[in-house]
């Protein structure tokens, strides 16, 4: 059954003025994060339950701010809110992002874990962000701050290259691991800034790496996690399966429609058919190849968007698993309009109820994105 389109447009709005009322400070959406390493694995369920402490763990995610920079654009743009309020939110948060920049070009990982640590998707996610307010704006600094980070990456960054098929490092400064995840977000980067710059010099590097993910894709149609590559120690083929696919979809997808690069078609429709194997019956996203358990409420809305997408491309027909994976994130959302969880039955038995707003931007942008298509 398809979703109603007042079902999407009354959970887009709750969920846009909860993350306004509960994480935007003025400037940025700010809050706790599910993390990395120990915290993913176990700390956040320590705070989860144990909600009632002051926890001091509150971080400012580039990905977040992209996913709210383009909801509050697309908002505004749908008529959905105060389209005043909306620009100045997107404006306030780009400028906010800009100036988190370092003057080398790059910006910092925000978990303590990771401190040091540049990672290539959170300047991705910052420049994508920066590109569609100086896109709707024109004003030049947010520009020449993604040029910087493209400056940045070829400098610093860097790729493996086998054979001219490149795989974007996933730290500045380091090799090992071959990751399409990494690739699928830089191609899409590029590719925005060579049409905000009008320079197609910016997208040389995409057609090594839409290369490179050609190659890396299983006949299954899946992206494996990491290829060990060079310098990399194995290979790691499933984890997070479905999410990291349909968010890989999503952002070559978005490539494809900026550039035409038929190159890309055969992994997309790959991708697309893999996705389509991860909504269960309820509308849940399976955890991944192997493990339909834990539910993670973001995960499903990855899963919805891609197959919602793929379907407009006439990639196949996934309407009917897009609206169950649809369905099954309404059903998630609470009064108040923030979700009823992160995660549930991890390892089981255990539930994350806290409020992250980096996964709740993503679950915004692509309930926006379905309601945009409509």
């Amino acid at each position: 059954m398809t979703v109603p389109i007042q079902a999407l447009t009354d959970a887009a709005t709750r969920l846009h003025a909860y993350l306004v009322e509960r994480h935007w400070n003025g400037q940025a959406l700010q809050g706790p994060d599910y993390g990395i390493r120990f915290n993913a694995r176990v700390g956040r369920f320590i705070k989860s339950y144990a909600s009632f402490l002051p926890w001091s763990d509150d971080y400012v995610y580039t990905q977040a701010q992209h996913c709210w920079i383009l909801a509050n654009w697309l908002i505004s743009d749908l008529g959905l809110a105060d389209r005043k309020t909306c620009q100045e939110i997107t404006i306030a948060c780009s400028e906010f992002v800009l100036s988190m920049q370092r003057c080398e070009g790059y910006w910092e990982y925000p978990n303590p874990e990771w401190k040091h640590r540049i990672a290539t998707v959170e300047g991705n996610y910052a420049v994508m962000g920066l590109l569609e307010t100086y896109l709707r704006t024109g004003h030049q600094p947010l520009l020449d701050g993604a040029k910087e980070w493209y400056r940045y990456v070829m400098e610093n960054v860097g790729f493996e290259d086998q054979d001219g098929r490149l795989a974007v490092n996933y730290f500045a400064n380091e090799t090992g691991s071959m990751v399409p995840n990494n690739s699928a977000s830089a191609v899409r980067t590029f590719a925005h800034l060579a049409k905000a710059a009008n320079d197609d010099r910016f997208s040389d590097p995409c057609e090594g790496m839409v290369a490179f993910l050609r190659d890396a894709q299983l006949e299954t149609g899946e992206l494996p996690y990491a290829l060990k590559g060079p310098h990399g120690k194995s290979d790691r083929i499933h984890f997070q399966c479905y999410q990291y696919n349909a968010f890989q979809f999503l952002n070559l997808a978005d490539y494809y429609r900026l550039t035409e690069d038929w190159a890309t078609l055969p992994v997309l429709e790959g991708l697309a058919r893999f996705v389509s194997g991860g909504v269960l019956e309820s509308g849940a996203a399976c955890y991944d190849c192997r493990h339909e358990q834990p539910e993670v409420s973001y995960y499903d809305a990855a899963l919805a968007a891609a197959l919602s997408l793929a379907t407009a491309l006439e990639l196949g027909d996934y309407r009917s698993l897009a609206d169950r994976a649809y369905g099954r994130l309404l059903s998630q959302q609470r009064r108040d309009g923030g979700m009823a969880f992160f995660s549930r039955r991890n390892y089981g038995f255990l539930t994350d109820r806290r409020s992250y707003p980096r996964s709740q931007a993503m679950i915004l942008y692509h309930l926006l994105l379905e309601r945009a298509e409509r």
